[in-house]
């Protein structure tokens, strides 16, 4: 149920004609199933709005031209997420202990979020409905989870032996114009290898609607009771993989001059790699998927360390992940390097929440912060750094519940929240603008 939940007077839905509690029906004729379709006719110069008002239908015509219709609407009017239909192998969900965020616990396998957020969807609980609204109103980009190719293999994987083929359905997708960003979720001895190299051949024929392909190793925490057994990827497997993939990238590059399938960072981490260059990741389109986060930091630092005057007074202690250690380390060594007076070092932080083989920043908890600053075998300065990463998007609150504001007072010190390199050099010097 779309439902006006107010009505200002003097805008647009006012002069319209529309009051509060007016549920819309229709808008040019297409009924209207919620806020997705209403934003999509929001680009239409004049829109013919079906309402019901007090039981009774009513039509109101507007003329907006290119102005946005300023709708407020109930709060039941929000998009409720669609659950997952699956039960993938190596769901990180699963995986979570108790104690977390309750949001976090929430499977939600919905493609109007991967259009609207950017969220990975597997498309297995897509109605036949669901595909042509897709296909009529060009909701695109979409972002797939796709996993694996091999039909068989993929069902085990999601553990859902009903999934649909997914190879019709992207060419379904692709064949009506809709763009694709796509990933691969790796698990070691499942679908890498040869069963990799079929998915990243099957998908490439889909280019360039399938507009790009990340490969992502499997995360594994310490809470796997119960579950299928699988192991992280090692380090001769995901240099195996990176050979594939680069190479294949390269001739990608050759042909259409542009690269299209990438490791993720953390890939290149576990086999101990140089990293591509920051052209290599263009308009870095699977940065959320850990795509890229590196050549990015680095990039945004040398911007602003190009402007550098002199470090600040105060003292700085970085925290980060293990994966992360070298990087922080080496970035704050370079600083030091140009400017000796900086009062900086890094520490370190093991995952003792989800367990030691979950070495990213961005899944590291405010309690094991706690822990590893009160731990610490050398100064910790007045100031800590944190990565954004560490907290929920746009709320100062960690995986495990602690507030950023509750980890301040246990720990007694002032903590900044660092965005990117570019944020991280402004916290450490002084710069020249």
């Amino acid at each position: 149920m779309i439902k006006l939940s107010t009505v200002e007077k003097n805008t647009l839905t006012h002069k319209s004609g529309f009051q509060k509690g007016d549920q819309i029906i229709s808008i040019n004729g297409e009924k209207v199933v919620d806020m997705l379709d209403v934003a999509y006719f929001d680009d239409f110069s004049t829109l013919n709005v079906e309402v019901l008002r007090n039981g009774n239908p009513l039509f109101i015509k507007v003329k907006k031209g290119q102005m946005p219709m300023d709708w407020e609407f109930d709060s039941s009017s929000y998009i409720e997420p669609k659950w997952c239909a699956n039960k993938c192998v190596f769901c990180f969900v699963d995986q979570l202990p108790e104690g977390c965020r309750k949001t976090l616990y929430v499977k939600d396998d919905d493609w109007r979020l991967s259009f609207v957020s950017g969220n990975f969807v597997t498309l297995t609980n897509l109605s036949d409905d669901d595909l042509l609204r897709i296909l009529k109103r060009k909701y695109s980009p979409l972002y797939v989870s796709v996993h694996a190719t091999d039909e068989e293999l993929r069902k085990y994987l999601l553990g859902n032996e009903r999934a649909k083929p997914i190879l019709p359905l992207l060419q379904t997708l692709t064949a009506h114009g809709i763009y694709l960003h796509t990933q691969v979720v790796m698990c070691q001895g499942l679908n890498d290898g040869k069963q990799l190299e079929k998915t990243v051949n099957d998908l490439y024929e889909l280019y360039p609607y399938v507009k790009s392909l990340a490969i992502v190793p499997v995360g594994i925490t310490k809470h796997r009771r119960n579950l299928s057994p699988l192991s992280c990827v090692d380090k001769k497997t995901a240099n195996e993989t990176i050979d594939f993939i680069e190479a294949f990238d390269q001739k990608v590059f050759e042909k259409h001059n542009r690269h299209w399938v990438y490791c993720s960072d953390e890939m290149y981490l576990t086999a101990d790699r140089v990293m591509p260059p920051y052209e290599n990741y263009g308009d870095f389109e699977q940065i959320e998927n850990g795509v890229g986060l590196v050549a990015d930091f680095n990039y945004q630092f040398d911007l602003a360390f190009e402007s550098g005057v002199s470090a600040k007074k105060q003292g700085f202690t970085i925290v980060t992940g293990v994966a992360s250690s070298d990087l922080m380390n080496s970035t704050v060594q370079r600083i030091k390097s140009v400017f000796p007076n900086l009062k900086a070092n890094v520490l370190t932080v093991e995952n003792q929440y989800f367990g030691k083989t979950v070495t990213v920043a961005g899944l590291v908890v405010g309690r094991d912060v706690e822990n590893a600053v009160k731990n610490a075998d050398f100064t910790v300065y007045e100031n800590i750094l944190i990565p954004k990463v560490m907290l929920k998007e746009n709320e100062d609150v960690f995986l495990d519940g602690m507030t950023l504001q509750q980890l301040k007072e246990s720990l007694a010190r002032e903590i900044f929240v660092i965005g990117d390199g570019y944020e991280f050099c402004q916290a450490l010097v002084n710069l020249d603008e």
